[in-house]
């Protein structure tokens, strides 16, 4: 695919959305992109007017015609994050919204369709602290989460229960789809919980909720009690948070499959991207040595011990994508904390 192809990426003005759309920028790509009509000028903003931005209000059943116009391809990255919305919203923003935006980009003749999927799409939630934990096994793309439509609905499930659940359903779909359809090239990236720089800090006072994925690294490594507090088991409260990878790499991997090799063995690019654990324990001890400032900030580790974490393959993201080397943790946690003291000075600027 030529650079200056033009490409429709949804979900812009999201953490990953945006490193996304500003690494589709580097790399010489046209790029037009949807956001929630309320985002759309913020969105502009950001981007210095560089990018094309179409508002669209529902995903799962909204109109992408002026949005396809002369697309060359298709990153589809919209979509809630866990806990936003109860289980029949996610479902449907996930489900219709992937095959919302994939049926009407093939029905505009759009070949080449990357689609954000989930690393919860692998293991079995309810079990997953065995496949998780499991350093006797190996976690491959060829591992489905067992969760399905109606076990998300039925009774009370962790958000990452029901993330994953619609994540897994949607991702079935875009592969029966894709079997439906040889003539459309599709890659699913598979990322872990996301860490790494925000684009934007300028973010409403207290709205943790817009720090994305951050806000689980923001409340644990640096929590509101600071070192009066002990660290959380990263383990046991969060387990869906074991395994990470920084946000410049998953934009990268992404910008990647717009020129990986075409395939026709469906499920071929179905590609696990994640660089291993960050345990809260590593990044608050790299941060007490490296950042004695923020010393009275970080929560006392002596009573959290380490569990050892099963192995992942991501050959894959290797072979087809060329992604071999991935931005260094330490690096990852330095750059996380910038950001989110940089959204703390500017909620200091509300006071």
């Amino acid at each position: 695919m030529a650079n200056n192809s033009l490409l429709l990426i949804t979900g812009g003005s999201g953490m990953i959305g945006a490193h996304t759309v500003q690494q589709a920028l580097e790399a010489g790509y046209r790029v037009r992109a949807t956001a929630r009509p309320q985002k759309v000028d913020i969105l502009k903003e950001r981007f210095d007017g560089k990018v094309e931005v179409v508002g669209i209000a529902d995903i799962a059943h909204g109109d992408y015609t002026e949005a396809l116009e002369s697309v060359d391809a298709v990153l589809h990255l919209a979509a809630p994050l866990p806990g936003e919305v109860g289980a029949a919203e996610m479902i449907e923003a996930s489900v219709g919204g992937a095959m919302n935006i994939i049926r009407q980009a093939a029905a505009k003749g759009v070949k080449r369709v990357v689609y954000t999927s989930t690393m919860l799409t692998l293991p079995d939630v309810d079990k997953q602290h065995i496949s998780i934990f499991d350093t006797t096994r190996v976690t491959s793309e060829n591992d489905w989460n067992p969760a399905t439509k109606e076990s998300a609905l039925e009774g009370e499930h962790r958000p990452e229960y029901i993330y994953g659940a619609a994540k897994v359903v949607a991702e079935r779909e875009v592969w029966k789809f894709a079997e439906e359809h040889p003539e459309i090239d599709i890659t699913t990236i598979l990322p872990p919980v996301t860490y790494g720089p925000l684009l934007n800090t300028k973010i409403p006072k207290g709205d943790t909720g817009a720090l994305a994925m951050l806000a689980i690294f923001y409340a644990n490594v640096l929590p509101e009690g600071g070192s009066s507090v002990d660290i959380v088991d990263q383990y046991s409260a969060v387990p869906f948070s074991v395994h990470s990878v920084d946000v410049r790499d998953v934009a990268k991997a992404h910008i990647l499959a717009l020129t990986a090799p075409l395939e026709k063995e469906v499920g071929r690019k179905r590609i696990i991207v994640t660089s291993g654990p960050i345990p809260w324990v590593d990044a608050v001890e790299h941060l007490r040595a490296t950042r004695p400032e923020l010393a009275g900030r970080l929560p006392n580790t002596s009573k959290v011990t380490k569990r050892p974490v099963g192995k992942v393959d991501v050959s894959k993201a290797g072979s087809i994508l060329g992604l071999t080397e991935y931005i260094d943790w330490k690096k990852t946690v330095d750059d996380t904390v910038d950001s989110l003291l940089a959204v703390e000075r500017e909620w200091a600027k509300a006071d």
